[in-house]
């Protein structure tokens, strides 16, 4: 797909008046905001060449959230054999940003919302869910984590680190996968949850939908990112809490949130080291706060030194040129 590309005029039986590009994450999808000729705004997507299939999968997955009463766009054209769909807009504030222009004393009420869709998926039984993704096991968790491996530390880290942390990575992920289960966003992140000043909380990039540790989504929430920098260890307290009272978890909750939160922050430190090595070096501003974490958590997991070792010089320098 080039740089430049032909907006339609139209889609469906829309007319479109103008556009803005929008900022994409790591995705392929290209993203603009468009003005209608009746006035509103919509979110017009581009896919891939070759993704209809892909472009299917997502239709289904927003169709089948939105029959649910979940809070995600709703489709105004979509056609799996186009590469072109339009969404409702929900608007420009991520909550990232909208913490951030709250008061901290006050980011705790405001960010009590944004557990909201968890608790409403939660309550959808998981054995009804369609087999879009594959789901969160023990294979998958692992593969996860080979990101960890193969894009944070170097050749020479992995060779001194050896079996023993392989070892430690595959105990991770099997302990993780034996959690209860649920229907999970995956990429619950302040990124992809919007969030107005109407108290309105829409989530965007659910297409990854699929099976798996019930805690995993809110691991996710409260320790990508940005958040861990704008509500501290007590304010995110509070919220973990609310999602377990909101879920009904089963007991045992915060110690499966704690391997969880590992996992997926070892998991999220690979992604951000596989996008930096792509010149994407937006994301290594969180490298610190999630690498600190993850140290955090791993000495109460066994973490083999080498690891130790790792993460910790992590969290002091910020980026991935460390070995």
């Amino acid at each position: 797909m080039t740089d430049t590309l032909h907006i339609p005029a139209s889609i469906g039986a829309f007319q479109i008046s103008s556009w803005e590009p929008i900022t994409g994450d790591a995705s392929c999808r290209r993203y603009w905001r468009v003005v209608l000729a009746q006035g509103e705004t919509a979110i017009l997507c581009r896919y891939p060449d070759r993704w209809r299939s892909v472009v299917k999968r997502d239709l289904e997955v927003l169709q089948w959230l939105g029959e649910r009463n979940l809070p995600v766009p709703q489709v105004l054209v979509g056609d799996p054999r186009a590469l072109w769909i339009l969404l409702e807009d929900l608007g420009p504030v991520d909550g990232e940003q909208a913490l951030m222009e709250t008061p901290s004393a006050a980011r705790t009420e405001r960010a009590l919302a944004l557990v909201d869709p968890l608790i409403r998926l939660s309550a959808l039984p998981v054995q009804h869910l369609p087999g879009w993704n594959p789901s969160l096991d023990q294979a998958f968790l692992r593969w996860e984590l080979a990101g960890f491996e193969m894009w944070s530390l170097s050749a020479t880290a992995r060779q001194r680190a050896g079996r023993s942390l392989q070892s430690w990575l595959d105990r991770l992920a099997a302990l993780v996968a034996g959690h209860p289960q649920a229907i999970c966003f995956r990429d619950f992140h302040l990124n992809n949850i919007l969030l107005n000043a109407d108290g309105r909380v829409g989530v965007i990039d659910v297409q990854d939908l699929r099976r798996g540790p019930d805690t995993y989504d809110l691991a996710s929430l409260l320790g990508d990112r940005a958040m861990p920098g704008l509500l501290n260890t007590d304010q995110r307290q509070v919220i973990a809490e609310r999602w377990a009272e909101g879920v009904g978890a089963a007991p045992g909750w915060q110690h499966r949130l704690e391997a969880t939160t590992l996992q997926r922050a070892l998991k999220v430190l690979g992604t951000f080291a596989f996008l930096s090595a792509k010149g994407l070096h937006r994301y290594q501003r969180w490298i610190p706060k999630t690498a600190s974490a993850a140290a955090g958590l791993a000495r109460n997991f066994d973490a083999p030194a080498e690891a130790m070792t790792f993460l910790l010089e992590l969290t002091a320098t910020g980026g991935f040129d460390v070995w």
